[in-house]
């Protein structure tokens, strides 16, 4: 329907609900458990290949035109992003990023700037106080799984290891 924000409304916005894809949130719960156990990135990107999972840009190519390369195989990034997402909590969740004008020469400001995207420090991120949609895991769960992203964790936790054949 419209946009409950009348600015936004104005322009021509809809108010979007998201809603959970069924095949896709199985695979996120499935990542979640894995990692909280003790797998690795690289190990659950393995897993899922083997299963013959698509990636989610295989899944949902009129999405993902762009990303069409992988062939449907998982990556690291692609799990670490997935981990890293608190969307999957139920909740919307804001002022994730910031937009920095940085100077493209300090030494020649005629040449101007250039817009970056930068992460904001969690404690800075707003919180939805009620859930907005269905949640795929639990606010536990990816609690759970930030420390190894921190950087003083990630030294500290061993993860499961793939090796390769022979």
């Amino acid at each position: 329907g419209p946009h409950p924000n009348p600015g936004k409304a104005a322009i021509g916005q809809r108010l979007h609900v998201l809603a959970p894809d069924p095949i896709a949130a199985g695979v996120v719960a499935r990542i979640f458990d894995e990692f909280i156990a003790g797998k690795g990135l690289y190990a659950i990107a393995e897993g899922l290949t083997a299963d013959g999972i698509l990636s989610p840009s295989a899944h949902d190519r009129a999405r993902n035109p762009h990303r069409q390369s992988s062939g449907g195989a998982w990556s690291k990034i692609a799990i670490r992003a997935i981990l890293q997402n608190p969307r999957y909590t139920g909740r919307q969740v804001w002022n994730r990023q910031r937009r920095d004008e940085v100077l493209i020469d300090v030494n020649d400001v005629a040449l101007g700037h250039e817009t970056k995207m930068r992460w904001n420090d969690r404690e800075d991120w707003v919180w939805s106080e009620q859930p907005t949609h269905e949640p795929l895991v639990s606010t536990e769960q990816f609690e759970a799984a930030q420390p190894v992203f921190a950087g003083a964790q990630r030294s500290h936790v061993r993860r499961q290891k793939v090796t390769r054949g022979p």
